[in-house]
Order: C-alpha cells, then sequence, then structure tokens
C-alpha cells in the first residue's frame, strides 16, 4: 500500500462538510481539534479519511490505538462476543471475561497480589482512584504535579493542574489539593540541569516537600497520596530523574502517604514495559491504567494494593464498566501485546526514532531538547537552545505542514512547543523512518517561511 498518500488539499471536500455539520450541533467542549482530520477507517499505524487521504500516524489517538487498527484478531474478539452476549454488568452479575483480563493484569502489575476495579476512562479512573486513596487512609489532602494532567471528571479536573483553561467556570471544585513542581530536568523551577545534576534536582524537590509543603501547607499525617504520572504526558513527555520516584517513595512510606501512579498514558506497554513504573524501580500503592489496554475501546481502572481495595460495595459500580465487548476487546489487545512482542517492538522503533531525533537536533538549533521511553517520545522546539525560550508558533506550524505531507504529528506540551510522538504500538521502522522524514522536510519548511498555518493544540 502506498503511504502517505495525499489525494486532496487538506481538508479535503468531504472533511469540510462533516467538520462544518458537527460545529453545528456538538459543544466545543469535547476536545481540542488537533487537525481537521476525518478518519474513514485504519489499518496498522496508518490512517484514511473520508476523501480517500492516507497518512502516518504519530498520535494514536491519544496513545490509546496501542494494537493499531483493525488488528485481525481484536477485530475477531470484538464480533464474536457481541455475536454472543454485547452488555452484563459486572455490578451486579458475574463476566468471565472481565475477569481473565483482571486476572492478566494483576499478573503483569508491579504491584503484588493485587485486586482491581474497573472504570470506562481514564477520568473516572482518577476519580475512584482518589476514592480508595480517601477511603483506605481516612485523609483528606491530595498532593499533585503542576503539569499533570488527569483528566475531565470533576474530580480528576481538581487534581490536574495542566492548563488553568480546564479550570475555568467550574469552581468550587474538589478542595484539599497541593500542587508541587515537577522535576523536569530540562526546564525546572530551581534553573538545574537535571540531564548533569539528576541528584541535585531530586534533592531541591525533596527540600521543598518537606520544608514548604509539610511545614506550610498542610500536616503530612492528614495527606492521603501522591498522584503521579511516571512520566508526565501533556505536559511534554517530561521524564523526571532515573531516582526520582523511589526516593519520594521513602519519604511517603515514613508518613503513610500512598503513591497514586497515573499510567493511563503511560502503561500497557508505550514506554516498552507493561507499567513506566518499572523504569523506576517502584512498586506503586495504586496504578490506573486506561487508554491503550483495550486499544482504546473504553476500558480503564484502578489496579492497588489488596488491602487499599475494600470499598463499601457498590463504590466503584459503573454500568457499561467491562463489559462483555470491551473485555474481548483487552483481552486481545494484551494478548496481541504479548504474542507479536510489542514491548520489544517499542524499545528498538523508540530507540530507532530518539536516535534520528538526535541527528536531526544536530542540525537544527530549534530542537532543545529530546526525551522518552519506548514510543512515548516529545522533542521540545525553542527559539534557540541558549535561552531556551518556547516557541509554540514554529512548532504549530511544522506540525501543520508535517499534516499537509501525509502526517499526524500533534503539538502540545505546557507551553505548546512540544511535539508528541506517541505512534500505535505495532508501527515497523520502516515506517517510522518515512514519518521521520516527513516531519524533518516540514521541519525545514517552517523555518524557511513556507508554511501559514499551524495546528490547534491545547491552550
Amino acid at each position: 500500500m502506498e503511504y502517505p498518500k495525499i489525494i486532496t488539499k487538506l481538508p479535503g471536500p468531504k472533511a469540510t462538510e462533516i467538520i462544518e455539520r458537527e460545529s453545528r450541533i456538538l459543544s466545543p467542549g469535547i476536545g481540542v481539534k488537533l487537525f481537521p482530520l476525518v478518519p474513514k477507517r485504519g489499518f496498522g499505524a496508518l490512517i484514511e479519511d473520508v476523501d480517500g487521504n492516507i497518512f502516518i500516524d504519530f498520535l494514536a489517538g491519544a496513545a490509546a490505538a496501542s494494537t493499531g487498527y483493525s488488528h485481525p484478531k481484536l477485530v475477531k474478539a470484538v464480533q464474536e462476543q457481541v455475536a454472543l452476549i454485547q452488555h452484563s454488568m459486572i455490578g451486579y452479575t458475574h463476566n468471565e471475561r472481565a475477569i481473565r483480563v483482571a486476572e492478566k493484569l494483576a499478573k503483569i502489575s508491579p504491584i503484588k497480589n493485587p485486586r482491581i476495579i474497573f472504570g470506562m476512562s481514564g477520568s473516572d479512573a482518577v476519580d475512584m482512584a482518589i476514592k480508595v486513596s480517601k477511603f483506605s487512609t481516612r485523609r483528606p489532602w491530595i498532593l499533585s504535579f503542576i503539569g499533570a494532567y488527569h483528566g475531565q471528571t470533576l474530580g480528576a479536573t481538581s487534581i490536574a493542574a495542566f492548563q488553568s483553561s480546564q479550570k475555568r467556570g467550574f469552581s468550587p471544585l474538589m478542595p484539599n489539593v497541593i500542587w508541587l513542581p515537577y522535576p523536569n530536568p530540562y526546564r525546572n523551577i530551581w534553573g538545574i540541569d537535571g540531564y548533569e545534576e539528576p541528584n541535585e534536582l531530586i534533592n531541591r524537590f525533596l527540600d521543598y516537600l518537606e520544608n514548604y509543603v509539610f511545614s506550610h501547607l498542610s500536616p503530612s499525617d492528614e495527606v492521603a497520596a501522591l498522584f503521579a504520572e511516571p512520566i508526565q504526558g501533556d505536559a511534554g513527555i517530561v521524564v523526571p530523574p532515573e531516582n526520582f520516584f523511589k526516593e519520594v517513595q521513602k519519604v511517603l512510606n515514613d508518613l503513610g502517604i500512598l503513591l497514586v501512579m497515573d499510567e493511563v498514558q503511560t502503561g500497557i506497554g508505550r514506554t516498552g514495559k507493561w507499567f513506566a513504573s518499572e523504569w523506576f524501580s517502584v512498586e506503586p500503592d495504586l496504578i490506573i491504567f486506561g487508554k491503550g489496554v483495550a486499544s482504546g475501546m473504553g476500558l480503564s481502572g484502578v489496579i492497588g494494593r489488596k488491602e487499599l481495595m475494600d470499598l463499601t460495595s457498590g463504590a466503584a459500580l459503573l454500568t457499561p464498566a467491562a463489559n462483555p465487548v470491551v473485555s474481548a476487546a483487552a483481552e486481545a489487545t494484551l494478548e496481541i501485546i504479548e504474542e507479536e512482542n510489542l514491548l520489544e517492538n517499542a524499545l528498538k522503533v523508540g530507540n530507532f526514532i530518539k536516535k534520528r531525533l538526535e541527528e536531526m537536533k544536530e542540525v537544527f538549533e530549534v530542537i532543545g531538547d529530546v526525551r522518552g521511553k519506548g514510543l512515548m517520545i516529545g522533542v521540545e522546539i525553542v527559539k534557540d537552545r541558549e535561552s531556551k525560550k518556547p516557541d509554540p508558533e514554529l512548532t504549530g506550524k511544522i506540525c501543520w505542514r508535517a499534516f499537509e505531507l501525509g502526517l499526524i504529528l500533534p503539538s502540545y506540551g505546557m507551553f505548546q512547543n512540544v511535539i508528541r510522538i506517541t505512534p500505535p504500538l505495532v508501527i515497523t521502522q520502516e515506517i517510522a523512518e518515512k514519518g521521520l522524514e516527513i516531519m524533518e522536510r516540514a521541519i525545514k519548511d517552517a523555518l524557511a517561511g513556507k508554511v501559514e498555518r499551524k495546528v490547534v493544540t491545547w491552550h
């Protein structure tokens, strides 16, 4: 198959008509429309739109389409299950397929002998993790990080701190939340080069936690949990120092505070391990999962230490959660990841992508930082490397030009200047190389002033 293949001006006529219809009927609250893209079908790491244009996909539906599109095993499992029964509610009856999925998640989890509750999206799973944290500790305060994107339900919005616009008009939100600076090695509030001095960055954070937060904001014995993304996603693929969470967990354990890892985006093989927590040698008390576990088909949940998960009966009841069809999708997804060695593929192709990006960094002064694990990679675009000043305008134009050339390449980050690379885990090195060629051309065209538009991003 030829890829990419752009046969119309973008957006094409059919896409334009559908986009106009959507604007008349759907609330803008449903999402941030990164591209004027109307997918019709997909295959592997490629997407065809309604006008017949074929794109390489470096987004994977917000890192959710873990097994790509139309994987035969996934299609077969879902078709067979929906022909039998499409709904049985685990809140009232028993679903063997959901049990098998839970057993598999328990097996691959870094938490020993866990219990699991199911949800439908990362957002509601975050809300459930908040409930578990408060119920099990009987403590009122939650710690979270600046830059965290935890979702859009009320609880998730309350602890998130990605863009302030996401909270406008919704107050009062959940009280008793304290936000901490994330230890971004490239760009942090202390001005420390965390790549050269990782221990200094860690120590500065621990000092802040003890001497500012616990001394002046909340007593430590009233803090239930610290919620963290092991690698911050929407903030710009921010990877903390290797020993950060290990050192933080020592402090938390001494104080009886839970470590809750939000692995909605980083989990299920995205970083080359089942869960990104494994990169940092920690065993969280709770892990939140979602997105890729059912290849984007609407399953999420919380994996937790057994003694923490003894909730009141029905306290985590959600009608469609882990229904037979989505459980079939999850079971197939987990099997595909194992059978096709997609953890290894994420590492192999991810390392190839990062190597090529580092080569581009040598050529383009505007590439300030390249970071990530596996197939979760960020490229920070700056005015120049010395000042590190973010360049969201150039970032948006690079991504728009890539789209025109047939590559779905989103921009986001706390300052809208990070290019996000989170393709399906099934992507091949050949497709990745073609995508990187397009990205390189897009950078050249944007720098040459040949690009007039830019992509939409979070603001």
